[in-house]
């Protein structure tokens, strides 16, 4: 007899953020009834499953996977004092499946974990000078195959290449009530011979944030491994000084930065480095090229130009491809370019399919051509490729 777990009616709710009175009406399962489930009162069976993953277009599979969520405090994210904790609750739900999932995959396909560097290289001790994290972003462009100068040209397909899944995230993406001051999220306590998992959101942002934002994450990996700083601030201004740093290497920034350079020097550098201006001038002042009045005089300027919100000189997305390829890999159907067998794929996976396609950074379905396919995520809520 198939057992399902409750924990997973939990999940489900907190990653669409929905309460136990919203799927008591949307499935006729009282309320009661639900919350016996939760608190493992009442097993949960087969027929409110059923009834459940027809009201949310879910895989019955969904409820047989013996994962909860990941505890919120397991995850690095930035959140305001604003944000809820259904926000919260349903990132750490999305990380959760979506960790589930490239488990699954890397089992399945047989793929080797090619990051035991990042477990090698992760600080045991504090760091006892600024030096140790400029060091350590030096050693991370050795272990990605990148020049120890100059700038990265695509940093997310640098962490493919090793094995390291990008993937942007519906939770940090749809447009939420609170303020949510999020845009990466990563787990750096992940087991060793697991493939490390990088969220992202791409709600109101750039590709230059979100170069910063996958280069502040992958620090969390590095840098909070194994320990954690005192305070909330020490560990993000730890992840922020090695972002500046793997982004725009020391020897780089003493030349480029050195001078009494002005706020159109950067906008010219922007393109070229993939930073936005407000990152460089917090790399000078890290980097002691520029003191603190300095710093606050470029900081007032930015925020009087209105460049905090929308900065000047456009530089293009990243996308990620290697959970596309994982699935194409796994799940493209028999005759090429019909895309994506959905079906299997959602039943194995054991996630709605259109979350796939989220992480996947759009897939194609196959029958979709002939006008069958599952539903996606609203445009006004969600990136479509």
């Amino acid at each position: 007899m198939q057992e399902y777990n409750p924990e997973r009616v939990v999940l489900l709710r907190q990653v669409e953020r929905l309460t136990q009175k919203t799927i008591s009406e949307k499935t006729g399962v009282s309320q009661g009834t639900l919350s016996k489930i939760e608190n493992r009162q009442v097993e949960l069976t087969a027929p409110v499953v059923s009834k459940i993953a027809a009201a949310f277009d879910y895989p019955v599979s969904f409820f047989e996977e013996a994962t909860g969520a990941a505890a919120i405090t397991s995850l690095t994210y930035r959140h305001t004092s604003s944000t809820s904790v259904g926000e919260l609750n349903a990132i750490a739900a999305e990380y959760s499946m979506l960790c589930g999932v490239v488990d699954r995959m890397s089992a399945s396909l047989g793929l080797r974990s090619k990051t035991t560097w990042v477990d090698a290289m992760a600080l045991r001790d504090d760091p006892d000078d600024a030096g140790v994290i400029e060091r350590l972003a030096e050693k991370t462009r050795n272990s990605l195959g990148l020049p120890p100068n100059g700038n990265i040209g695509n940093l997310t397909r640098a962490l493919e290449r090793v094995g390291i899944v990008v993937a942007p995230l519906h939770s940090l993406t749809a447009k939420q009530k609170a303020n949510l001051n999020s845009d990466g999220v990563t787990m750096p306590a992940r087991g060793m011979n697991l493939m490390p998992v990088i969220g992202y959101g791409i709600r109101n942002n750039t590709g230059d944030r979100l170069r910063f934002t996958i280069a502040h994450e992958l620090g969390h990996l590095l840098l909070h491994k194994y320990r954690k700083p005192a305070t909330y601030r020490d560990m993000e201004r730890e992840a922020h000084r090695y972002a500046g740093a793997l982004l725009m290497p020391q020897a780089d920034a003493r030349i480029l930065l050195g001078d009494h350079f002005m706020l159109s020097d950067l906008a010219r550098l922007k393109a070229s480095w993939g930073m936005s201006i407000a990152s460089m001038v917090s790399r000078a002042s890290n980097l002691g090229l520029i003191d603190a009045n300095r710093t606050r005089s470029l900081q007032i300027q930015i925020n009087s130009r209105g460049w905090r919100k929308q900065e000047p000189v456009h530089v293009g997305d990243e996308h990620p491809v290697l959970m596309r390829q994982i699935m194409t890999a796994k799940y493209a159907g028999k005759t090429p370019g019909l895309g994506i067998d959905s079906l299997t794929a959602e039943k194995e996976l054991k996630v709605p399919f259109r979350y796939l396609d989220q992480w996947s950074d759009g897939l194609k379905e196959y029958g979709a051509e002939l006008g069958f396919s599952s539903k996606r995520f609203e445009p006004e809520t969600a990136h479509m490729a």
